[in-house]
């Protein structure tokens, strides 16, 4: 297993976690709709690239990324360009027939996508749904993943208007209520699209979807997927240091596991080394806190998802948290009350919680950062 950061993962580089996939195989036998929750980095979209690799032989599976959408019609035209691009559609020659005589808005459809006719107006939602409920699914069943699907409802909200997420994540409900039985949706983002909705008041519009926690690993799966990490470098490890590793990375997700090996076998081939110690798992800590170059999203996302004094508050409470090692819930309302943000501040940190900076899984009133490694970069090159 090769290390990956930042990438998706496919292939021999996957860690396979078995009772996962299983789970959620389970959902989608069942005929559900999919919300895959977890924070950032944790590795939704390579599962869900994983779980198209290896369909079942009665599904067939098409990934959109909709993280840049920012308009309904827009995210419905990017929906079916995909699907009547796919292998699955192509050789259906019914829906094509269909297509040149009921659809003059697609002009033509080629190896380089759709064509669609920019001089006419176009309903592409009520295009979409034209031609999936035209598709004979035959023995197959057919399942969109939606990734970054939560982003989209914030740009929406972001760039027009609550109103207009609302109603793009109404009519995504009403696809999911025409279609079932024929077509199922997997959903997910790096931002939590519960969060988004419970703040605009939309909650009945993902009601018919089952949340799917994607935990971090547990200490075996740590130990096992370091363990074929380790085939593609240059040091070894013994329990007691694979522990200390552990500890040190304290949020065990893939994301920073990787990290952590990559930084230490640099400092290993950097000095020459022939014996690995504590010691020199820390200089490879620090040497990666200093790089910061993996980390500078956390505070960027900060800075681009929040209005300005939202922003301030959340920037000043994980500097607080940095700088000791955890802040109390009733630490956090008088912070929220110096913005003026005593109504809304929890909505805030529900975001942050989701979106993978601090829990409280110790103590539901004591938050601290998930990542040591993280806290340390955010101390040095945020708070300071």
């Amino acid at each position: 297993m090769k290390i990956r950061t930042g990438i998706i993962v496919t292939g021999e580089n996957f860690f396979v976690r078995q009772h996962l996939v299983d789970k959620v195989w389970d959902s989608i036998e069942s005929e559900n709709h999919i919300l895959l929750v977890a924070p950032r980095r944790v590795g939704k979209t390579s599962l869900m690239h994983y779980l198209m690799d290896k369909a079942k032989d009665n599904y067939f599976f098409l990934f959109i990324d909709t993280e840049s959408v920012n308009n309904e019609n827009e995210f419905y035209r990017k929906l079916l360009s995909r699907l009547l691009t796919s292998k699955f559609v192509k050789s259906k020659n019914k829906v094509f027939s269909f297509v040149k005589e009921h659809s003059p808005v697609i002009k033509s459809i080629g190896p380089n996508g759709v064509e669609f006719d920019s001089k006419k107006e176009t309903d592409y939602f009520s295009e979409f749904l034209k031609i999936a409920k035209l598709l004979d699914l035959e023995d197959k069943k057919l399942v969109l993943l939606l990734d970054e699907f939560s982003q989209t409802v914030e740009n929406i909200k972001n760039d027009e208007s609550e109103r207009n997420a609302i109603h793009f994540l109404q009519t995504n409900r009403e696809l999911r209520q025409a279609l079932s039985g024929k077509i199922q949706f997997i959903y997910s983002g790096s931002i939590g699209l519960e969060n988004i909705v419970r703040q605009i008041n939309a909650s009945s519009t993902i009601n018919d979807i089952v949340p799917l926690k994607v935990k971090p690993f547990n200490k075996q799966e740590s130990r096992d997927f370091i363990l074929l990490l380790l085939k593609n470098v240059d040091f070894k490890l013994n329990d007691k240091l694979l522990d200390t590793i552990l500890d040190k990375v304290g949020w065990l997700i893939p994301f920073y596991l990787q990290l952590v090996i990559q930084a230490i076998n640099d400092v290993w081939k950097e000095e020459n080394l022939t014996k690995l110690s504590e010691v020199i798992i820390d200089n490879a800590l620090t040497e990666l806190v200093e790089q910061g170059n993996y980390f500078e999203h956390w505070h960027s996302r900060l800075r681009t998802s929040l209005k300005t004094i939202e922003y301030k508050f959340a920037k000043e409470l994980l500097n607080a948290i940095s700088g000791t090692e955890t802040i109390h819930s009733n630490e956090i309302h008088d912070l929220a009350v110096g913005f003026g943000l005593e109504s809304d501040y929890k909505d805030i940190v529900r975001s942050l919680v989701y979106d993978g900076y601090i829990n409280n899984n110790d103590d539901i009133r004591t938050y601290r950062f998930n990542s040591p490694i993280l806290k340390m970069w955010w101390w040095k090159y945020v708070a300071n």
